[in-house]
C-alpha cells in the first residue's frame, strides 16, 4: 500500500484497523444500518509479531 490507497472491504470481511511501526493511519468508516461487530483488540506483542512475519 502506498499512501493515497483507498482500501474497500466487503461486508463481512473481518480487517484490521491499524497503522505500521513507522507510518500512521487515517481512515473513513461508511457504515449502514447494521451495527459494526468489533472483534478482539490486539496486542503489541501479536502485532509486531505479524508485522515481522510480513517484512521477511
Amino acid at each position: 500500500m502506498k499512501k493515497g490507497d483507498v482500501i474497500r472491504c466487503a461486508k463481512g470481511t473481518e480487517h484490521w484497523h491499524t497503522s505500521s511501526v513507522d507510518n500512521k493511519v487515517s481512515y473513513i468508516a461508511v457504515y449502514g444500518k447494521e451495527p459494526t461487530v468489533w472483534t478482539e483488540k490486539l496486542s503489541r506483542e501479536y502485532y509486531d509479531s505479524v508485522a515481522q512475519k510480513l517484512n521477511d
